[in-house]
């Protein structure tokens, strides 16, 4: 699993990070000095763009550049992404500074930057609890992704310390997560918010218990197929073949026919192949769930051991180069989501 670090910028309290990279130090730092120390402070601009005629002239456009200015180890400017005039930068420093008196009850636990410097990320010590039995590590994890698609994510995520897998319940749970976009009141949005740490400890209590009760009650086999169908959903036809569906021979001419069946084939594969990867996931999520059973039988056909089972099968699969940010904020973090929503139902639902 690539670390996608950029450079060496990446700081870790006490204990290094399993890619290597980075410094390590004892001290407890505030964030600001935690960001200095990762050396994540690059700044980050929004730039017009322009697009050039044929005739030479240059024509301004709506559209503009996020650019991160050049570092000492990428001497160039580097464009992340394209944005609209409606988005907003907020610099590492900016967001350190809101974190600094966060940092003092929640120490920094890791700082860090990821690709071309398009996402850095905090995580807080939020301290420990024990959850469905198991020890636990709980974190705040605060990640900016400025590459114009993402947000400034704030989340609760405990990890079990058994096997390091994320919890990740998905950003509905408003009450320990939130994501903020990128609009002209980012920043007053962000020191909001991060204002509202010391208040959240009472939501970090209340979550906990709620995942104690995912390991309370023993379901059947079907709850835990449900568990792991709704994280793993039925595949979507590709666009074109949903279009194709009830054209006949005697909608279009015997040329295009005989073209629209050609690439209906290769529509159907490209189907296929979608279908045979949730399968596969699925596949895999029940073995991890047969497995999550023997190895702690006193939880088997739990709610908790069929999120477990979706959990392990996300954390540990190969095919994203952001495992971090994916399994809090991204794909996989929307997957596991889906599946405790759904073990949580179960578990009401018994």
């Amino acid at each position: 699993m690539p670390a996608n670090i950029f450079g060496e910028r990446f700081y870790g309290h006490r204990q290094p990070a399993w890619h290597g990279i980075g410094t390590v130090m004892d001290d407890n730092l505030t964030a600001t000095e935690s960001m200095k120390v990762a050396n994540i402070g690059f700044p980050v601009n929004k730039r017009p763009m322009w697009a050039e005629l044929e005739n030479g002239t240059l024509l301004k456009t709506n559209s503009f550049a996020v650019v991160r200015e050049p570092t000492f180890d990428d001497p160039e400017h580097r464009i992340l992404s394209t944005v609209g005039k409606d988005w907003t930068p907020l610099q590492a420093w900016e967001l350190a500074k809101m974190l600094d008196p966060v940092s003092e009850k929640y120490p920094v636990e890791t700082v860090g930057a990821l690709g071309n410097g398009e996402k850095i990320f905090f995580t807080l010590d939020a301290g420990e609890s024990k959850i469905a039995g198991e020890d636990h590590k709980l974190y705040y994890l605060i990640a900016d992704h400025r590459d114009g698609g993402g947000a400034l994510n704030i989340a609760f995520t405990p990890v079990r310390v058994v096997c390091q897998n994320t919890l990740t319940i998905g950003l509905s749970s408003a009450k320990v997560s939130v994501s903020l976009s990128h609009h002209s009141t980012i920043k007053a949005d962000a020191e909001w918010y991060t204002g509202l740490f010391g208040q959240m400890m009472n939501a970090k209590e209340t979550v906990t218990a709620v995942m104690n009760t995912l390991a309370e009650v023993t379901v059947e086999k079907n709850d835990i197929d449900r568990i792991i169908k709704s994280a793993y959903k039925d595949a979507s036809q590709p666009r074109k073949l949903k279009l194709s569906n009830g054209i006949s021979a005697d909608d279009v001419p015997a040329n295009v026919w005989t073209t629209l069946l050609n690439d209906t084939r290769g529509w159907k594969k490209e189907w296929e192949k979608r279908q045979d990867r949730v399968e596969n996931l699925r596949k895999v999520a029940t073995e991890r769930f047969e497995v999550f059973n023997d190895e702690f039988p006193n939880l088997a056909y739990t709610p908790w051991a069929g999120w477990q089972a979706v959990v392990e099968t996300e954390d540990y699969r190969k095919g994203h180069s952001d495992a971090l940010s994916s399994a809090v904020f991204g794909d996989r973090a929307e997957t596991k989501g889906r599946a405790f929503s759904t073990a949580l139902e179960v578990t009401k639902g018994n």
